[in-house]
């Protein structure tokens, strides 16, 4: 698998940069207005840490993710800032480019999943990574009536749970700084994200 080769190495201490995470809204958010809000937020950029773990292994690398929904561009950085994977979704094809070979399928996630052996729920992650369940979406709010955890309600969605923390606000919007999913069937499988920076356009 050619993650293995790309992120030897990588997994100590990304996540545990010391970038200071917000801490949340004071008050109680307007549930219903942040996700009308949020389902208008088209174009968006984030810029953070990603660690994979399936069985057997776990990898990091920096995260640079461009949105114009539901084209994307999912770059994967070491920590000298040289790209180890670029994975693009434009016009109903990804693409996948690493270690100076190039994949393609219909499908982001089965294309990540077939090259690199890891689980990405990539399409989902589409609204899950802003905060806003999909229909039919399990979630639990936390104290300030933004989203705690989150639970995909189809069966072709995959068996995940999703955890949210550290939310910030942008452009009038409380948006999440760190997630967990998790696989309920198998908890050795898990995807944690901690985003520095959002950009919503």
């Amino acid at each position: 698998m050619i993650f293995r080769i790309l992120f030897a190495g990588l997994f100590i201490a990304l996540l545990s940069a010391c970038t200071t995470l917000p801490d949340g809204p004071e008050t109680a958010v307007n549930l219903p207005s942040q996700l009308e809000k949020l389902k208008s937020v088209t174009r968006w950029q984030m810029k953070g840490k990603m660690a994979i773990r399936n069985e057997k292994e776990a990898v990091s690398a920096h995260v640079n993710w461009k949105t114009d929904e539901p084209d994307f561009n999912f770059r994967l950085t070491n920590m000298l800032g040289i790209t180890l994977a670029n994975i693009d979704f434009s016009d109903g094809m990804a693409t996948l480019e690493a270690d100076d070979k190039r994949w393609q399928d219909t499908s982001p996630a089965r294309l990540i999943y077939q090259t690199t052996g890891w689980d990405i729920p990539a399409g989902k992650l589409l609204n899950w990574v802003k905060g806003l369940p999909l229909r039919g979406d399990d979630y639990k709010l936390n104290d300030k009536q933004l989203l705690a955890s989150l639970s995909p309600g189809c069966e072709a969605c995959g068996n995940w749970q999703v955890s949210y923390s550290n939310y910030g606000e942008q452009a009038g919007l409380w948006l999440p700084h760190q997630l967990m999913l998790t696989r309920t069937d198998n908890t050795k499988i898990w995807i944690k994200i901690r985003i520095d920076e959002w950009t919503i356009q």
